[in-house]
């Protein structure tokens, strides 16, 4: 992944415009996304090793995320992805427009937050808007937009809380974009992500397994920041079923300030090839995902009037939120309040910006007075992949983990 901070410290004297970089990015389909998964990812692609006891996976030195907080990065597990999160999704553009389309074909329907039906053309125009969730008070907050698949292919629910040119995103653009970040400047970030998630931060699941009959499922919320390439969150479902970790009667939650259309996309494609209900919640969506030469997979501003606020939709969350105690903290399980009648659901958070969606997801649960899920496992997750090869490019491309073979703790009955 380029240095982020390179590439926005020297857009004071750019040899491009953000329009012109933005601009180079390609237009690509649901579909495309889709084929190219089908014949790619297979077990000769996707690669995951776990550390044996007392081992550590150590990293070659020129891979990138062999060095992480000033020391050697290892971990107990590993997932490398080939080039299914490189090629068909690095330096393009799935447009609102093109994204509904995409799941209009695999049998989605679209309602506003109060339930009424959305026809396509209107359910891409929300997304990409300028308007926020409309609750008043905060309790009463709904998605913008909802869309729901309820078939014999699958169960997956996605909520959309804000539109990608709402005020909340143009303040993340302009300070992501800002390469002078104080502490002042990051206490704003932190707050603009608090409010584009919204109720989303301590929202349960209970009307979404009613409405897609999954009675008496428990959840598992996979929880972070944003979700660019999807790299961290597949490649902990993938951890699970190679540790025999079952999914059965279980409804997987990712939660994310801001994802990418090509991530939710790739993130449905995996639940329904292995069969697990999903529900994707997502403070806003960004369109375009960097190249090398930009940012390899950053999310990428698309709009016009977005990219006259910066090149990036985001910048590097991890290190806006970043507190600088996440190298501090080593990988563990919180229990919370155990209930027994919720003893099954279970949140994941990965450290970085995870941290501070952790410390986000407190407050507001203190602030509504809810319930926390009993279990909270935190983990270390790092991007990598090994450098580019002859032609220049990065042809593999995955995450390490680090808190993967804690012991799985269990709420007795």
């Amino acid at each position: 992944m380029a240095d982020l901070e390179k590439i926005t410290s020297a857009s004071h004297a750019p040899e491009f415009s953000a329009q012109e970089r933005s601009a180079t990015l390609r237009d690509i389909s649901v579909p495309d996304i889709l084929e190219y998964v089908d014949a790619h990812w297979n077990d000769e692609t996707v690669r995951a090793t776990i550390a044996g006891p007392n081992e550590r996976i150590q990293l070659p030195p020129d891979w990138h995320g062999a060095i992480k907080h000033g020391r050697e990065n290892t971990g107990d597990a590993m997932v490398l992805f080939g080039s299914n999160l490189v090629e068909p999704i690095e330096g393009t553009r799935l447009s609102s427009e093109a994204f509904i389309d995409g799941l209009h074909g695999l049998n989605f329907i679209f309602e506003s937050g109060d339930g009424t039906l959305l026809t396509d053309t209107k359910a891409s125009q929300i997304i990409a808007s300028e308007v926020s969730c409309n609750g008043t008070p905060s309790l009463n907050e709904t998605p913008i937009m909802r869309a729901i698949k309820n078939d014999a292919q699958g169960k997956v629910i996605v909520e959309i809380q804000n539109g990608s040119m709402s005020p909340v995103m143009q303040l993340l653009t302009r300070l992501g974009n800002d390469p002078d970040m104080d502490l002042h400047k990051k206490e704003q970030y932190r707050e603009a992500v608090h409010a584009c998630l919204g109720e989303f931060l301590a929202k349960g699941a209970t009307a979404v397994r009613v409405r897609l009959g999954l009675f008496e499922y428990w959840r598992k919320t996979f929880f972070d920041d944003c979700l660019a390439s999807g790299a961290t969150i597949f490649g902990d479902q993938e951890l699970d079923d190679v540790l025999g970790r079952s999914h059965d009667h279980t409804l997987e939650e990712i939660r994310v300030a801001v994802g990418s259309t090509q991530a939710v996309t790739l993130a449905i494609k995996r639940s329904l090839e292995r069969k697990v209900p999903l529900l994707i919640r997502v403070g806003a969506l960004s369109y375009g995902l960097g190249t090398q030469s930009i940012g390899s997979n950053y999310l990428i501003n698309t709009q016009k009037d977005m990219i006259s606020l910066g090149l990036f939709t985001v910048g590097d969350m991890g290190d806006k939120l970043s507190t600088g105690r996440e190298g501090l903290i080593y990988p563990h399980v919180r229990l919370y309040n155990p209930d027994r009648n919720r003893r099954h659901h279970e949140t994941r958070i990965y450290l970085g910006g995870g941290l501070a969606m952790l410390e986000l997801w407190e407050r507001k649960i203190t602030e509504r007075k809810k319930q926390p899920d009993p279990l909270v496992y935190v983990l270390r997750a790092s991007r990598i992949n090994p450098p580019p090869e002859s032609d220049g490019r990065i042809h593999d491309w995955g995450v390490l983990f680090d808190g993967k073979t804690l012991p799985k703790m269990a709420i007795p009955e």
